[in-house]
């Protein structure tokens, strides 16, 4: 009775280290698509944030052309520069999403 019940005892605690060493393997990796998607957007919206449309003003000439182009290329360089700054953080998120341990990362 005393063999039975010590091969229980250690079939027991076999059986329960098997579980904690399954536990501790490690984590499949990260679906990181979504994150790779707003970066592949954000990459796009760099390239065409960058061109202005001067269409509208293609019609004048001289000093009237130049003050209706200069807002307008203005705003397409404000505009790349917050696309550059949003798709920096898109790649800072793709990054962190594939090595989450990564200097920079949140846990």
């Amino acid at each position: 009775m005393k063999r039975t019940l010590m091969g229980l005892v250690c079939a027991a605690m076999l059986g329960a280290g098997g579980v904690t060493l399954a536990a501790d393997a490690p984590a499949a990796k990260p679906d990181c698509a979504e994150k790779q998607k707003a970066l592949d957007d954000a990459n796009a919206a760099v390239k065409t944030a960058s061109k202005p449309d001067l269409s509208s003003c293609k019609d004048k000439k001289g000093k009237d052309k130049t003050d209706c182009e200069k807002p307008l290329k203005d705003k397409a360089k404000t505009d790349t520069k917050a696309a550059k700054d949003k798709a920096k953080d898109a790649k800072t998120a793709l990054d962190c999403c594939k090595n989450p341990k990564k200097k920079g990362c949140t846990p």
